[in-house]
This record gives C-alpha cells, structure tokens and sequence, in this order.
C-alpha cells in the first residue's frame, strides 16, 4: 500500500531506496527504537499530553539530531501540545528551540478538540524550559517575518498538500548547507483519491524542483528526513 502511495505521488527512485534501507536498519536497531520510544513516553509521565504523535519518532530525531553540535537553533511549524518540542529540549538543553502554532483547529482534525485546551497544555507544558520559545502564528506570517536560520526544521502544520510545500520552500530557504529538515506525514492518507492535496505529492514535487541539492537520511512509515547538500557537493 505504501509502495503504491509513493509511487502515485511520483517519490523519486532514492526514496523507495532510503525507504528500504531505513526499514533494514530498524531490524537491527529494534531494541533501541523501542527503547528511545518507551524513555521518552516515561519522559511524558508529568506532562500534559493527550495524545502521543510523537514517541514512535524518538529514535530517528536522536539520530539526526545528534549529527548537529550542540547548540543549534531548532524550529517546528505546527506544535500542538509540544511533544516534539520537549523532546529536543530535553535532549539538547543548549539547542535554542522556536515553535510555530497558530492553535486554531482545522478540518483536518476531529470536531471534539478544544484547541484551547491544547495550547493551555501546551503553555503548561513548556512552562520550565526556557530554552523554548512559543509563536502564535501562521507558518506564511512567521516565515515572511523571520530573519534567523535554522540548523534543523520540523513540519508538522496544516497538513494539506499547497500549504505542505509552500512551509517546505520556505524552511528549505532559512536552512543552512549541512542543515536538517524533518516533514511529518510524509506517508500519510494513503486512501486519499486527490493525491495532489497529500504532503506526500507537494514534497515530492519540491524534491523534483531542487534536484541534487538534498540527500535522503531516513524515510519512515510517517517521516521523511532531508540533509541540505553542501555547495561543493551540488
């Protein structure tokens, strides 16, 4: 199913490759996996976290991550309850963290949601790290506002496909040569008749439009995970 998701979507020949070879990998790192998910579920013990999207992740972001030095500025559109957020936190306490939210529900997201109560948790969650900063905000807004680079850059907002790829062109922007970017979702709605609308489709049409300038670190069952190549490597 996944395989005939990314081929609709029109991935390029290195992604079913880095799809693959991140799947041997997890065979031989199964026990690490599951014990970076399980250390940060614990982690959220005390935490107000309604839902965990972001524990199975815990692994690949340590992996990425720590290829960066310590201190590095971290930016995530989309925060929700700030799991994410939290982990780089108290992973990297030098790394200086910028979350982007505007913590108003979509249609993509069940009608029950009270999103005041999310980014009430949100608050309470960040509340003692003083290394996270919140911006209440849309992603275009942010992005045209925004005069800093980030050496790693999480999308994670709106999760339709024009606002995928227009959050994606603007982070690949403010990311350094030898920088991160991390998009959630990558293989997700998998039933979606209008592929086009998918993150999938608007990051492979990015892919398509840097051509060389990027090299394939991981693609998980959800995530996909991008190095900006160096100019001499261009």
């Amino acid at each position: 199913m996944r395989i005939l998701f990314l081929k609709k979507c029109k991935a390029p020949l290195i992604i079913y490759y880095a799809y693959f070879l991140t799947k041997l990998r997890n065979f031989f790192f199964k026990k690490k996996i599951k014990y970076e998910k399980r250390k940060h579920i614990d982690f959220l013990k005390d935490k107000n976290i309604t839902t965990d999207f972001f524990s199975s992740h815990a692994f690949n972001f340590l992996t990425i991550l720590k290829k960066l030095k310590s201190q590095f500025n971290y930016l995530e559109i989309g925060s929700y309850e700030g799991n994410s957020a939290l982990f780089v936190a108290n992973k990297f306490p030098d790394s200086k963290i910028n979350c982007v939210d505007t913590w108003i529900k979509t249609d993509e997201y069940d009608k029950e949601i009270n999103f005041n109560d999310i980014e009430k948790n949100f608050d309470a969650n960040i509340s003692e790290y003083s290394n996270i900063k919140k911006f209440k905000n849309n992603s275009d807004n942010f992005f045209d506002q925004n005069k800093k680079n980030y050496e790693i850059i999480y999308v994670d907002g709106f999760h339709l496909g024009e606002q995928v790829y227009k959050d994606i062109k603007n982070a690949w922007k403010i990311l350094p040569e030898g920088g991160y970017l991390i998009c959630d979702d990558y293989i997700w709605n998998t039933s979606s008749k209008n592929t086009e609308t998918t993150p999938c489709y608007a990051i492979n049409k990015f892919l398509s439009e840097i051509k060389n300038c990027y090299k394939v670190m991981l693609v998980s069952n959800s995530q996909i995970f991008l190095k900006k190549r160096p100019e001499e490597s261009k």
